[in-house]
């Protein structure tokens, strides 16, 4: 029905109600107040006038309802007059429906409103100046609802759906947004818990409310941009009812604040449900709809000291008459007065009532016991949140988890180690024993001879009868104590055989030790693992957007989305990817026209593999497109003096030029393109990850470039040899062959170490003259071992002191104060206790890198692009989630950026980052959207600076105040990605 439908039907209805008005004022006129009669009419009279306010109300003409309000106010009077002195309110009950009728048919003459007024201010108990001020107000806006239908606000919803409080997320959320949110949203609904429960308990502030206020945008915010309905439509009502009381002074009334801690519980739960650790809050429907009454009643201009309930506003209207006519009510009556109810609420549903429309009953209000909070789960990035049991665990808990993990693992192999040194001691023992029997065997023999030696002597010695006694004293003591100590001999073999049983059995209960450390090692590390598809949402909005940049068209397939890498290399992976793909779309794929003319598909391919090689992850990103074109990479090349016109290349190492800071073709720069940056942070990337990049270009068939890295950077499977006397890790990844001396031999060539290696010569280096170590000028060539290693697509030998040992290391950062050593990717604690040096192969080994990276500032200007920074955005807003969401979408379309919390933080990041464009919240603590835009507009240096404000107020007025300000777009949430990249493009053109 529109609305002068409505208002003509309310305006028949006052008038067909005419006639039972005056019958009713007839009969109060001349019946004493002790007559039932009287009581009665009174009665009629007064729901009448009730029927009509609240007919009003439904239709959203809150104005109406407080003149039907004050009438029946009015009318109470009479229960306490004698008979003859009822005239002055009489007269006022006689005029006041035709005044309404009046009204509602001239709603164009702004005097019908302040003469209805006029009337309600000369009643016998009249209506005080300010609430008359604002019922005046409320008369006043009726003519612009019917002017505008629908009015340039949106207007609040009356009844809640389910669909309101919907839960369900969408296909395609991103999964970094979404595991922000699992870690910021349950202590931000736990606190705003403790805030309502505060204002309910009576003990909150103004404080309270702003922060309690704060926490509901946040969650808002959070729910709009995941896609979930239910908690940002919550938390919008909520955070409007805050906003409400917080205009009015800050003291928020019992019963508002009961509904307030009510929705804060469900909230929680709803939080809980999204991120597994709590069912559905099967209430959140009613929850949604007292606050929606509450907040239509906050609307309306009305009292929200005690909530209307239509069910008690039906039959029970007035105070004193409910008094009066107590002792007159039976159990019966009552039960009829709810069946009553129970009819009028039904035929109201049905369309059947024939009087104004009675409004629906709704069950009383049931409050919600607090909820002990459960643990929060650990959501895996990548993993799909379901609601079931979980355990939530913080990054820090992880972390210190894993430091236990390699300090357990670096343990065992120190026991190893142990272990293998009391196994040789033992065997050392063994050995010693065996020469100790061989020296008892000799005195044994020497004793024997001695006593052979006495024998003969004492045999010629009792021929001439001259047997010494003491003789044989001394042969019997030093016979006996060899034999003894041959027995000790023994006995000893016996034990150290029996120590080295007992180190055997030690030995083995350290391997089954080592075992499980390494599981425990591997478990810890797999919870830092990711599937590589969780990137896929991010990547594909890049090749989206950057195709609306560039005017072509391309789609992305993503294999291997299920090969896990390590969270860690995965973040630091991003970027580069993105710079791939916008590579391969910018300078890889043509035009559609272009391709339509070469025959191909207007639509371009990308493709985008991950696969794992052992602890290696293969990444190969394709295109159909073009190729590269090695003539104008070489013309470029010369052009900057890279290398000269008549050096010769071939074609992988034409193609790797591209890989140069600073290298681009373009002869114009754009926000895609023509910086030369791209491929440079490619190769930077692989670099620090050890890891390496391969072009394969196909003319006129496309291109793929090939990266390899570690999937962890925690672990790695390492070479440790030693160099004048220090010990180093070198990655396996850029290993192709460790081998002994005597196999291979190093060889001069002038100033040129090499090595031969069968047909094989490759360059080599002393390993400790990179490693800035003395290197031993007298020591023999052939004394040193080899490791060939392959780096940036080249072969390289190294020459070693000594190979020691192949394991799989834990690696550690070396902290603040190596970070600026050249080569240095980490530490190792080996089994023994030492520390190994890991090794930045690619680092370390190019010795013309400064001078590369040098060289394109030192181009002729006539040739050079011009690198011009990437454009800057600032991001302004108090919730993280939308900060993050926004940054990760401008970066993706290659802007720089940075964020601020609020207009404070803001302005104090100007000090050191100048943008070319702000993006700002409007609604911020210590400083909004709107006074940031003021004071950019008011400095000299700034005043030029476009501002885009984005945010949920999409009221005609916070439009207005936005402009004023001088803001150069206004965008709502939820927002397009696409639409707002273009919007900031447009306000950069200009």
């Amino acid at each position: 029905m529109k609305l002068n439908d409505l208002i003509e039907a309310l305006a028949a209805e006052v008038e067909m109600a005419l006639p039972s008005l005056e019958q009713s004022l007839s009969e109060l006129a001349v019946i004493d107040e002790a007559d039932d009669g009287f009581l009665d009419a009174l009665e009629h009279y007064s729901n009448q006038a009730q029927r009509m306010g609240e007919a009003a109300q439904m239709v959203g003409f809150p104005g109406l309802h407080a003149v039907c309000d004050h009438v029946v106010q009015n009318g109470l009077l009479l229960a306490t007059l004698p008979r003859e002195e009822r005239g002055p309110v009489l007269t006022f009950l006689q005029s006041w429906p035709a005044l309404i009728v009046y009204y509602l048919r001239n709603l164009s003459d702004p005097s019908t409103a302040a003469g209805l007024v006029d009337h309600l201010r000369a009643a016998p108990n009249p209506m005080d100046e300010d609430q008359a001020m604002k019922v005046m107000h409320m008369l006043g806006a009726m003519p612009l609802q019917v002017q505008m239908p629908g009015g340039d606000e949106p207007q609040r919803p009356v009844l809640a759906s389910a669909e309101d409080v919907a839960l369900e997320m969408p296909d395609d959320i991103d999964e970094k947004l979404l595991e922000g949110f699992c870690h910021e949203a349950p202590e931000q609904a736990r606190y705003l818990v403790d805030l309502s429960r505060n204002m309910a308990a009576g003990h909150g502030d103004s404080s309270d409310l702003v922060a309690a206020k704060r926490v509901a945008h946040t969650l808002k915010g959070s729910g709009a941009i995941i896609g979930l309905r239910g908690l940002a439509s919550l938390g919008h009502h909520f955070e409007d009812v805050l906003e409400y009381f917080e205009r009015e002074g800050g003291n928020v009334s019992k019963a508002a604040a009961d509904v307030l801690l009510d929705a804060a519980y469900c909230l929680e739960q709803m939080v809980g449900h999204v991120i597994g650790t709590d069912d559905y809050p099967e209430q959140a429907q009613s929850v949604l709809q007292s606050v929606l009454d509450l907040a239509n009643r906050m609307d309306r201009g009305e009292s929200l000291e005690v909530p209307k309930t239509r069910v008690a506003t039906r039959h029970a209207p007035l105070d004193a008459l409910s008094t009066m006519r107590a002792h007159e009510f039976t159990d019966a009556d009552a039960d009829e007065d709810e069946d009553d109810d129970a009819a009028d609420h039904a035929a109201a549903n049905a369309g059947e009532a024939a009087a104004a429309p009675a409004p629906a009953v709704r069950p009383a209000r049931q409050p919600l016991a607090p909820q002990a909070s459960p643990p929060t789960p650990v959501v895996a990035p990548g993993a799909t949140v379901s609601p079931t049991a979980a355990l939530r665990v913080s990054v820090q808990r992880v972390d210190e988890l894993f430091r236990v993990s390699s300090e357990v693992s670096v343990h065992s192999a120190a026991m190893e180690a142990r272990i293998k040194t009391l196994t040789e001691r033992s065997r050392e023992l063994l050995t010693q024993n065996l020469r100790v029997q061989k020296r008892l065997f000799e005195l044994e023999t020497v004793v024997d001879v001695r006593a052979l030696t006495m024998m003969r002597g004492r045999s010629e010695r009792a021929n001439d009868g001259a047997f010494d006694p003491l003789e044989m004293d001394q042969y019997s003591e030093l016979h006996s104590t060899a034999r003894a100590l041959m027995e000790e001999a023994a006995d000893a073999r016996a034990l150290a055989l029996r120590l080295e049983e007992d180190i055997a059995k030690l030995s083995s209960v350290q391997t089954r030790q080592q075992r499980l450390a390494k599981d425990l090692q591997h478990l810890v590390i797999g919870t830092r693992m990711t599937e590589a598809g969780v990137l896929e949402s991010r990547l594909q909005r890049n090749v989206r957007s950057t195709c609306q940049a560039t005017g072509k068209q391309a789609t992305l397939l993503l294999k291997g989305a299920e090969t896990l890498i390590d969270s860690d290399v995965l973040n630091r992976l991003a970027d580069p990817l993105l710079h791939l793909l916008r590579n391969a779309v910018d300078h890889g794929l043509e035009t559609a026209a272009e391709r339509v003319a070469g025959g191909k598909d207007a639509t371009g391919k990308i493709e985008l593999s991950f696969t794992r090689q052992g602890q290696q992850v293969v990444l190969r990103c394709s295109d159909d497109g073009r190729g590269l074109n090695l003539a104008a990479i070489r013309r470029r090349a010369i052009e900057r003096g890279l290398i000269g016109a008549e050096q010769a290349l071939s074609n992988d190492d034409t193609a790797r030029l591209i890989l140069l800071p600073g290298f681009s073709t373009r002869d114009t720069v754009s926000e895609v393109s023509g910086r030369g940056i791209g491929l440079d942070v490619v190769r930077d990337w692989a670099s620090t990850m050890s890891g390496s990049v391969k072009i394969i270009s196909n003319p006129g068939a496309g291109c793929t470039i090939e990266l390899r890295f570690a999937a962890s950077l925690s672990t790695m499977q390492s070479l440790i040899v030693e160099v004048s006397g220090q010990r180093f890790a070198l990655p396996s990844l850029q290993i192709e062959q460790a081998v002994p001396r005597g196999v291979g031999s190093f060889e001069r060539l002038g100033t040129q170490l090499t090595y031969r290696h069968g047909k094989r010569v490759l360059p080599a280096v002393r390993l400790a003259e990179p490693a800035g170590l003395a290197v031993d000028q007298e020591k023999p060539l052939a004394d040193y071992d080899a490791v060939i290693v392959r780096h940036d697509e080249k072969t390289q030998v190294l020459a070693v002191d000594r190979l020691l040992d192949a394991r799989e290391l834990l690696v550690k950062n070396p902290g603040r104060y190596a970070r600026h050593l050249r080569g240095v990717a980490g530490l190792s604690i080996l089994g023994d206790g030492g520390v190994a040096v890991n090794l930045d192969l690619t680092q370390l080994l190019s010795a013309g890198a400064t001078k590369r990276r040098a060289s394109p500032e030192r181009t002729d200007s006539k040739h050079a692009v011009a690198a011009k920074p990437l454009p800057g955005v600032l991001i302004v807003d108090d919730a993280l989630s939308v900060r993050n969401s926004l940054l990760q979408l401008v970066q993706d379309a290659g802007f720089r950026a940075e964020t601020a919390r609020d207009g404070i933080d803001a302005i104090d990041t100007l000090r050191s980052f100048k943008p070319d464009i702000v993006l700002t919240d409007l609604e911020m603590p210590n400083m909004n959207g709107v006074e940031l835009t003021t004071h950019i507009r008011a400095r000299d240096d700034l005043k030029n600076l476009p501002v885009i404000m984005i945010t949920s107020r999409s009221q005609e007025k916070h439009r207005r105040m936005a402009e004023q300000a001088g803001v150069d777009g206004y965008v709502t949430k939820p927002y397009n990605d696409s639409d707002l990249l273009q919007m900031i493009r447009r306000a950069l053109a200009a």
